[in-house]
């Protein structure tokens, strides 16, 4: 177990949610990344699995996330991403969910367009279901993270929040290793992707029911910032 990532609820009331494994690949690919006998941890009631995958690329070619698999059990989420704009660069960030069985696995992220790198961490969480309540995204929805049209140097959106939740959200930024800074979250691992692009994932569990909770990102960069955020709240 990584230190200070668990959190447990009394009598088994509240979620929990760790941090159980996380790898990078950063090998040019098209189509996907898999990543072999990733630990998922021990096995307990209502344990679902929770992959935020981040890619990213130097060319003005968003790499769509069109799906995941984890330990061999096909997942539910959703991705969003950005290219091109003042800046140069492609970038996506997807959340994925399931209830494979086991304490280990492979995890697959298919996507299109070709990605220079790809970074997964993985979280077993104590929830109701393995399909997100719901989802702030970075292309423009409502409520939600936009990079569009102006590519900001940090960006705010909203998401809505279950009773007893579990949040999750991630961030890759194209054609920069400057550092970033996520906003709505206990928790925050943030990282260079490779020698051009960097990335970040947060985390926040024992959330109360709220409606527009916000979540975004600071960087230090003036702007023209190629980035995909992806948050996604678990009951």
């Amino acid at each position: 177990m990584l230190p200070g990532i668990m959190c447990t609820g009394m009598m088994g009331a509240v979620p929990k949610l760790e941090l159980v494994s996380q790898a990078t690949d950063t090998t040019d690919r098209s189509g996907s990344y898999t990543f072999a006998g990733l630990t998922f941890g021990e096995e307990f009631t209502n344990r679902a699995i929770i992959v935020a995958a981040m890619l990213a690329n130097s060319a003005n070619a968003v790499v769509n996330q069109s799906g995941a698999t984890i330990g061999g059990v096909g997942a539910s989420g959703n991705d969003s991403g950005d290219a091109g704009g003042p800046g140069t660069g492609g970038a996506s960030c997807g959340i994925w969910a399931a209830r494979p069985a086991g304490t280990s696995g492979n995890v697959t992220v298919s996507f299109g367009a070709t990605s220079q790198a790809c970074a997964v961490f993985v979280f077993a969480a104590e929830i109701a279901s393995a399909t997100r309540f719901a989802e702030s995204i970075g292309n423009g929805g409502t409520g939600a993270i936009t990079s569009d049209p102006n590519f900001p140097a940090s960006a705010s959106g909203t998401i809505n929040i279950p009773h007893d939740g579990v949040l999750i959200g991630g961030i890759a930024r194209a054609n920069t290793t400057a550092p970033i800074t996520l906003t709505g979250f206990h928790s925050q691992r943030e990282m260079a992707l490779d020698t051009g692009h960097r990335i970040a994932v947060g985390w926040k569990w024992n959330m109360l029911a709220q409606t527009a909770y916000p979540v975004g990102f600071t960087t230090s960069s003036a702007g023209g910032v190629i980035y995909g955020m992806e948050a996604h709240s678990f009951a």
